[in-house]
């Protein structure tokens, strides 16, 4: 066993921050809704310069440098390569590539990456290659590039679809439930994805970003008036005002609501307002190119506010747009642990293994997400082996039990955690703070259970009618 590999994980956690919860602040819509494309994306991200590098290993392989270390599944197994020979099994995949607003292009190239990892050094599914069918949203707005996807996927015969970003992937989900193929992980920003009994999401997604904001603000920092903003986007605004706002006043803080336009370019208005509350704590909804601007406005106003942002806006790029000096203390909420105890091989190895397969492509993103819940969906085809089926696939997600998750918290996809959002199966949280430029600390103590936070308030305790 490799005597640097707790520390090393260590300081490979420390040195990235998992961005795992993004809502839209911005959307730009196109005039026309063509057919989705499919291919891969072309974005190219700053290549990878922090990785902890391990000196053991066959010098071909990322797992070889894990030999003797414990993952999420027990041992680390010994590196093999999919049989090229067998049938490929189809995984679809959705995302949003490119555009102005709500793109996110770092979770094609990690789907892209985990499926690369899984066929070079995992077996592929029980020999069997795996082959990514991706279907990518031109118009984050559209149903019917939604349901097109939808179909698509269906007629390739998939036994499963891994979940990327798109703001209206509700027409696709229902397509896949008539169908009963399970939609994976991804960035759930719609009721569907968090309700569907095919969908199985391994954040929190905006809900659990607001509790854990609330928890974080008012039940650990005693603030007694909390201001909430947020984009007026369905999605969001129910996170914002039903769930972190909700808490919030449960917990017995005054709470202010303020909401913002969908598309806008100048947010001084609404952090004016949120500011003219004298509140203790000021949480967001909304990322992307949403993040500098309303951070900068906030800034401006230099309130003493405790700042909450969704991990989106963590980006050190979006940061940088403001100046770290002038947002230092910034809290994020993430879905893995920065401050590691538990002495698995999981963050480091995704580091190195997102350094192999996708250089160009920064772990310091919510490429997290996408590796994550593609390697948990792995897991099941490895234990289901090569004649896996999406109905197996739906029946081991369906009875799983505090399962353990790659990087992240152990998941229960029963529908028990959070009534009303049966589908979310690991909406843990962590709160990080800005430290440095491009350093973060655990501010919380450890996960904050976001199930239990929602039932102590009486919060989405409702199956979905």
């Amino acid at each position: 066993m490799r005597g640097d590999g707790v520390e090393g994980r260590r300081r490979a956690t420390v040195g990235r921050l998992v961005a795992v919860v993004v809502a839209a602040g911005l959307i730009a819509v196109g005039c026309s809704e063509p057919e989705p494309e499919a291919g891969p994306s072309t974005t190219q991200l700053p290549s990878v310069a922090d990785s902890v590098e391990p000196t053991e290993g066959d010098g071909t392989t990322v797992i070889s440098r894990f030999a003797g270390e414990q993952w999420f599944l027990g041992g680390v197994p010994t590196p093999k390569a999919a049989d090229p020979a067998l049938p490929p099994l189809l995984v679809g995949f959705t995302n949003v590539d490119s555009g102005p607003v709500g793109a996110l292009p770092e979770l094609h190239e990690a789907a892209d990456a985990a499926v690369a990892f899984m066929n070079a050094e995992l077996g592929g599914a029980g020999g069997r290659p795996i082959e990514l069918v991706p279907c990518i949203l031109s118009n984050p707005l559209s149903a019917d590039e939604s349901q097109a996807c939808g179909r698509r996927f269906v007629d390739a015969g998939v036994v499963a679809v891994l979940g990327g970003i798109g703001l209206s992937n509700g027409p696709m989900i229902d397509v896949l439930e008539q169908n009963q193929v399970p939609y994976v992980g991804g960035i759930p920003l719609n009721q569907p994805e968090m309700t569907s009994p095919i969908s199985f999401q391994f954040s929190g997604g905006s809900p659990g970003a607001f509790t854990a904001f609330a928890q974080d603000a008012v039940a650990a920092k005693g603030a007694r008036r909390v201001a909430v903003l947020f984009a007026e986007y369905p999605a969001i605004q129910d996170a914002a005002v039903n769930y972190g706002a909700a808490v919030a006043r449960d917990l017995g803080a005054e709470v202010i609501e303020v909401p913002f336009p969908m598309v806008s370019q100048d947010y001084s208005a609404a952090a004016q307002k949120a500011a003219e509350s004298d509140p203790d704590a000021i949480f967001v909804g909304a990322a992307d190119l949403a993040c500098a601007p309303i951070m900068q406005a906030l800034a401006d106003l230099n309130s003493g506010a405790q700042l909450y942002m969704v991990g989106a806006c963590a980006d050190q790029r979006q940061i940088a747009k403001v100046g770290a000096d002038r947002v230092l203390g910034t809290r994020f909420n993430v879905e893995g642990r920065i401050d590691q105890s538990d002495g698995l091989a999981d963050t480091e190895l995704y580091t190195l293994a997102m350094d192999r397969y996708a250089p160009e492509t920064s772990p310091r993103s919510a490429a997290t997400v996408v590796f994550r819940s593609a390697m948990n969906l792995w897991a099941v085809l490895d234990r289901l082996g090569p004649d896996a089926t999406s109905g197996g696939i739906l029946e081991a997600f369906r009875t799983s039990v505090d399962v353990p998750s790659f990087d992240g918290h152990p998941y229960t996809c029963d529908g028990s955690l959070i009534p009303a959002l049966p589908s979310m199966c690991a909406p843990q949280e962590v709160i990080a703070e800005l430290t440095g430029p491009d350093q973060f600390r655990e501010a919380s103590d450890g996960w904050i259970d976001v199930p239990a936070v929602l039932a102590a308030a009486g919060v989405a305790q409702q199956p979905p009618g």
